[in-house]
């Protein structure tokens, strides 16, 4: 019996010992399945994250456009308009020289009238 005790103590031992280095391993399986399943997250969360960032890039990027090219028309019916007064302008101005002119002859036909007459008047009294 006192050759079984330590043998039993001896065995319980070795026993306590395996189990915590079987433990340990374990521990450390674990542990470092862990740390792949993180990692693996953490990658794509840095896949999402470029993802939606280059989706924002391309959606500004297409407002941007967007608004250039209304900038664009915008810019070509404000000359059209400019264009279409300023057309409208010179027509204007021809009709109104036009019509000066016109009265500038109409006035001179009325002088010489009026000139005519007054030798007309003149002869006559003589």
């Amino acid at each position: 019996m006192r050759v079984l005790i330590p043998a039993a103590f001896a065995a319980l031992c070795f026993v306590g010992g395996t189990t915590l280095a079987l433990a340990d391993d374990a521990m450390k399986g674990e542990m470092g399945q862990m740390k792949e399943q993180m990692k693996a997250e953490k990658e794509s969360m840095k896949a999402d994250m470029k993802a939606k960032r280059d989706e924002m890039k391309a959606m500004k990027k297409a407002h941007k456009e967007k608004m250039k090219a209304k900038r664009d028309e915008m810019k070509a019916k404000s000359k059209a308009n400019k264009d279409e007064m300023k057309a409208k302008a010179e027509e204007h101005k021809d009709a109104a020289m036009s019509a000066g002119q016109d009265m500038k002859a109409a006035g001179q036909e009325m002088k010489a009238a009026g000139q005519e007459m007054k030798e007309a008047a003149g002869a006559m009294g003589k």
